[in-house]
């Protein structure tokens, strides 16, 4: 059985659309299908609690004394480069119109796409540089 007792409980206090919508997270989240459950649930509303367990996370469960060891070695280190822009002219960078953002607008000679959400970025080619994306304010310091 993968339902767990109290889930049976709570299935079987409900009725109607609550009940409807109860069974189809329960359907997702045990991978059981919808008339399945509705003979479980009139299984253990006429008294059968003998198939239920009281806890059916653990079934699987055997404890070990040691666990395997990762190899680190063999990781491959996330990719800290940005992605630059080919054609950075295509994308509109101004950011800030006060002078000291055009000042350092005037800088930028390089485009990157942000890591997180992808919005254009323009930098300078200064290295190492932190870079603030002004879309979703992620923070990235580039080294290359």
């Amino acid at each position: 059985m993968a339902i767990p007792k109290d889930v049976m409980e709570r299935l079987a206090k409900m009725e109607g659309y609550d009940l409807m919508l109860e069974m189809d997270s329960a359907s997702r989240k045990y991978n059981i299908g919808l008339s399945e459950i509705e003979s479980l649930i009139e299984a253990y509303k006429s008294g059968d609690t003998s198939m239920f367990n009281a806890d059916t996370n653990n079934v699987n469960f055997s404890p070990v004394s040691s666990k395997e060891l990762v190899d680190l070695d063999l990781a491959k280190p996330l990719n800290s480069a940005p992605k630059y822009i080919d054609n950075p002219d295509q994308f509109r960078m101004k950011y800030n119109p006060s002078e000291e953002g055009i000042s350092n607008q005037s800088k930028v000679n390089q485009a990157i796409l942000c890591p997180a959400c992808s919005a254009p970025l323009g930098i300078p080619d200064v290295r190492p540089i932190k870079v603030i994306c002004p879309q979703c304010m992620h923070e990235a310091v580039f080294y290359s």
